[in-house]
C-alpha cells in the first residue's frame, strides 16, 4: 500500500484472506487495507462472503429473524 498513488491502493484478494489483528496476528493485509475496500472485494467475490455469513448466522441462532429484528431495533433507538 505504501508504494501506491496516495497510499489507496485497491486491495483485492482472492477469499479468504488472512487479516493482521482479526484472523490471525500477522496476515497478508491490514485490519484498515481488508475493511477500506471490503464492498468491493465481497462484489468481486460474487457476494459469496455475505452468502457464508449468512448460513452462519442462521445456524448460530435458533430464531434467526428474531435476532435480526432485535439488532435493528437497537439500533433504531441509537
Amino acid at each position: 500500500m505504501k508504494l501506491t498513488k496516495n497510499k489507496n491502493a485497491l486491495y483485492m484478494h482472492c477469499l479468504p484472506a488472512d487479516i493482521s489483528g482479526v484472523s490471525c496476528k500477522q496476515g497478508e493485509v491490514s485490519a484498515n487495507a481488508f475493511e477500506r475496500y471490503r464492498i468491493k472485494t465481497y462484489q468481486e467475490a460474487g457476494f459469496k462472503p455475505y452468502i457464508i455469513a449468512a448460513m452462519m448466522f442462521t445456524n448460530r441462532f435458533g430464531d434467526p429473524a428474531e435476532v435480526l429484528k432485535s439488532i435493528m431495533e437497537r439500533r433504531r433507538k441509537e
